[in-house]
């Protein structure tokens, strides 16, 4: 499951248990919403509670991902919040292909600072 939030002009997508093909594409729909109404906004991915995701949902995400290319220059922040390291390693390790974004991992416990990052 993916629970989403919009506040503030940063989007919220919380990752609960296992995420699967139809969370992705919900998730599509919101983001093109909020893409529809805002020129630019920032991002807090809260990974704390994701456990997996199916097959079908990697291949969504992925073309999604792609879609989302083309709108990179209008997502100034996005912020991880896990206590998986690879999450942090993934955030640094991407930051210099994605020059227009500010990456940044928090721990999981420091939500309400993700989330005060993310609004700038």
């Amino acid at each position: 499951m993916i629970d989403t939030e919009f506040s503030d002009s940063v989007l919220t997508l919380t990752l609960v248990g296992t995420v699967t093909e139809d969370d992705i594409a919900a998730l599509r729909e919101t983001i093109e919403a909020v893409f529809a109404e805002h020129s630019e906004i920032s991002m807090v991915l809260d990974l704390t509670r994701w456990e997996d995701v199916t097959g079908n949902a990697i291949r969504e995400d992925m073309a999604l991902e792609l879609k989302l290319l083309g709108k990179l220059g209008r997502i100034d922040r996005i912020a991880f919040l896990s206590d998986k390291q690879w999450v942090t390693a993934m955030a640094r390790g991407v930051g210099p292909w994605l020059p227009s974004v500010s990456l940044r991992a928090f721990p999981g416990d420091q939500g309400a600072a993700a989330r005060e990052w993310a609004r700038g």
